[in-house]
This record gives C-alpha cells, structure tokens and sequence, in this order.
C-alpha cells in the first residue's frame, strides 16, 4: 500500500469540512468539573476533538476566550503545517526497483516490482529538481565503464584489491612495485597509499619507519597519521540506518525526515536518534506521532534510538489539567511509553490525559512488531555525524544511509560538498554505484566535490572515472 507519514486520515479530512461548514460556537462557559465517576466518552471520540496546534500556543484553555478566535488560529495553523509538509507530498516508504532486499520483493509482489525495475528514468528538467524518492538514483554497475587508460598498472590493482578488502594483497603488491620501480611516474603517489595502508591497519612503528626511508627518497615531508580509531564512530546499529534529529523537536524537522524517506525507500529497518533531543513543541510532536503511526501501517521496521531524552522532553512540554489546542504530546508520551514496555507509566500518564481532556485515553496493548524503542543512547554510528554529507568509516553495499543523504541534499543544492577526511574505505561495487548517481546529479545540474579523501580511495574514483564528472581533492599529507 502506498501512502505518506504526512497524509492525514480521510476522516480527519472530513471532520475538518464539517466543522468549518457549521456557524461560529458562542464564548464558551466557564467548564464544569466532571465527577470521575461519570462515564467517559468513547475514545475514538478523542480524535474528533485533536485539532492541529497553532502557531501561537495557547498555555490553558481559558487564555482566548473567544472560541471562534481559537478556531480561527487552529485553521491558521493547519495551513502553515501543510505547507511544511507540501515539500514532502511524495509517498514514503515506497519499495524501490533493485534494492536486492527480500522484504520489498515479498510486499510488493512480482508484477509491481517487474514494473518498477522496467520503468524508463525521466528525462532531467530544468534547474535543480532532483527527487531522491524515485529509483533513478540506483547504481547499476553494469553501466559502468571503468577507466581503462591505466588498467592492469600497480596503482589500479592496489586500489581495487583494497577496495574488495584484500588489505595484505594490496600491500604485498604495492610494495612488489615500489621496490622494482615498475610504478612509472606515479612513485609518489605509490608512496602515499602505502602510508595509507599501514596507517589504517595500525602500524604505528612501520608507519615511522616509512617515514624515514620516504624523507631519504624524496627529500620531503611525508604525509601524517591519521587517527581513524579515535575520530571514526562505531559500525552502524543493527537496526538499520540512522537519521539523527536535532535536540529541538518543532517544524524544523522535515528535513530530517526527508532524508527518512528517502532511506525508506532501500532499507527495510531504520532507526531514529532521539538521543539529543531536548525540548518538544506541538507541531514537532504531531510530525513524529504521524511517523510512528505511518510505520505501525507499514512493512518496514523503525527503531526509537535515546527514547528516554524524548520521554523528558514530552514531559516538560505537557502539564495535567492544562489543556493544550493539540493533544499531540501526551498521544506521543503515551506512544513512547507502550513502545519501552512501561506499562504502570503508561497507566499512570493515561490517568493525567483523561484529567486534561476529560477523555478515555488509550488502553494498554503490546507495541506492534514493526515498532521497537530503547531507552538509551546506542553507540554512534557510522553515518551519524551533525553534517549529512561527513562520510566516515566504511561504506559498502548500497551506499546507504550515504546516497541516500546526498540525494536528499540535491534536491535544494546546485553545489554538494562531501567531506571525506575520516572515509576509510569504499567498496568497488558501491563507488561503480556513486558513479551512476553522479551521473544523474550532473545531469540534473548538481555540482559534487569530494574533499579530504585518502589515497587509496582517490586511486579507485580516478579508476572508474569519479573524478571525471565530481571534484576529488586528495587529503593533505
């Protein structure tokens, strides 16, 4: 089923007509406190009531008098959040065509995913309009010409050996090279990938030793040691790739949950870092409840990383008996809550949302299996880094959460910066596959420069023709 985290249901749509076809409410009296004896209504009618939050919250219901004033800001609202979301109109969570995943080939069935991967790619329009939710930007190293100009050179054996993991291969062959000179002019350059090579397994000692011997030969300053282990996070969570959101949860979020999206459309399991999070307003809560609500309805698996900082935060942005123009917050909580397993936390925030609202919250029920959340802070990940485009690590496979980010931010940019200083390795397969989406990105008017890259992945883009069509700027020994 296609659908969109953004897209409300069809009955919130149509309560929305009728209550503005029916005539401005009179002020509102002052509320009569109910006994909690009484019978509460049911809770599907608490949706009825959920409005989304305006632009200027009011702190309790009494602070506008006038209801038709509050109805007026509500509306207001309504429009600015779907104009937030007007950027993000396209489906999530759409399989796309040759992701190699078993999950999208069993939910979407042959026909569809035959259909998909025989779809022509449309044709680049004018200007920068490139859209990471469709699968023009898959690679397919099959339409990948590698650079023969220097093929079968020692340079270009030890860049794709390394490139394939065969880490003492490449050396072995490096070194055989140097030392019976058959690199040709490149000896430099063979120089600083052998320093690369026995700086990333570690080799402090040989490292110096190279040192030396390089500043006997050359008569110059050899490159530096880069400390990978310190500067380079851990491998990514097990539940996928990682999209980080800031510490401030409000309207400024879409951007991250473009790039969300944009992952959902190749991975099956993703996770959300929530471990910043500092502070929660009612539009930030609204967008990540219809998050948690499009991936209860869907066939992909989300994983809630540092769900306590958020717990925190909804807490100090709800008060019991003050009753905001949205219960989005407490709806959110109460999310988080079920999702940990915190079933006396749930009861208890449960009772505070029916003193607020006078409604029967939500009962007690098991998360839905798609759904998982914990509490702390995982270890960083190898994507996760406060610059989209910081690549860092290892990357492999589909590139991914790494293509998918650049895609994203394509979209708004004529110009790309990747910073690639702590990028220690890049599979062979998956740099024929960055080709294909520069390709697509120089053909719809994106500029891409990769900076700070070390040798050893310079020898492989120079191979397969990256630096033909994308900026490549060599680290600095």
């Amino acid at each position: 089923m296609v659908f969109s985290f953004f897209k409300k249901d069809g009955k919130d749509g149509a309560r929305s007509r009728a209550a503005s076809s029916r005539p401005a409410a009179k002020p509102a009296s002052k509320p009569v406190a109910r006994p909690l004896a009484k019978p509460l209504p049911e809770p599907a009618e608490r949706a009825a009531q959920r409005a989304f939050p305006p632009a200027r919250f009011a702190t309790t219901e009494n602070a506008i008098p006038a209801r038709d004033l509050a109805r007026s800001l509500a509306m207001e609202t309504a429009a600015k959040i779907d104009a937030i979301e007007s950027e993000m109109a396209r489906d999530f969570l759409r399989p796309a065509a040759n992701t190699g995943n078993p999950a999208f080939a069993a939910s979407t069935g042959g026909a569809k995913a035959a259909a998909l991967a025989e779809a022509p790619v449309a044709a680049p329009v004018e200007g920068n309009d490139f859209d990471p939710g469709t699968d023009a930007f898959l690679g397919n190293i099959n339409a990948i010409d590698v650079n023969t100009s220097g093929a079968g050179s020692v340079i270009d054996e030890t860049a794709i050996l390394f490139a394939n993991g065969q880490d003492d291969a490449a050396e072995a062959a490096l070194r055989q090279g140097i030392d019976s000179d058959t690199v040709g002019e490149n000896r430099q350059s063979a120089w600083c990938m052998l320093f690369e090579l026995v700086n990333q397994r570690g080799d402090a000692a040989g490292f110096e030793q190279l040192t030396m011997q390089y500043a006997l030969r050359f008569g110059n300053s050899s490159p530096t040691w880069m400390d990978y282990e310190r500067a380079t996070p851990a491998a990514p969570a097990a539940g996928g790739p990682a999209v980080r959101l800031p510490p401030a949860i409000d309207a400024q979020i879409v951007r991250q949950l473009e790039q969300l999206k944009a992952l959902a459309a190749q991975h099956a399991a993703l996770c959300l870092d929530l471990s910043a999070t500092r502070s929660v307003d009612l539009v930030g809560a609204e967008l990540l409840l219809r998050v948690v609500g499009a991936f209860k309805r869907s066939n992909h698996e989300l994983t809630l990383i540092g769900a306590e900082q958020l717990l925190e935060a909804l807490r100090a942005a709800v008060e019991s008996g003050r009753r905001d123009s949205s219960d989005a917050a407490w709806m959110l909580m109460l999310e988080v809550l079920r999702l940990l397993g915190r079933q006396a936390d749930f009861e208890e925030v449960g009772i505070q949302y029916c003193i607020t609202f006078e409604v029967s919250p939500p009962s007690w029920e098991p998360p839905v299996p798609a759904l998982k959340a914990h509490a702390q802070a995982a270890a960083p990940s190898a994507v996760d880094s406060a610059d989209p485009l910081d690549w860092r690590g290892v990357i492999e496979r589909e590139g991914e959460p790494h293509f998918g980010r650049l895609a994203v931010e394509a979209r708004g940019n004529s110009h790309l910066r990747v910073e690639c200083r702590y990028l220690r390795r890049m599979a062979f397969a998956t740099a024929a596959s960055l080709l294909t989406l520069l390709m697509k990105l120089q053909a719809a008017g994106v500029r891409v420069e990769f900076v700070n890259v070390n040798p050893l992945v310079a020898a492989l883009f120079q191979l397969l023709g990256v630096s033909a069509i994308a900026g490549v700027r060599m680290r600095r020994v």
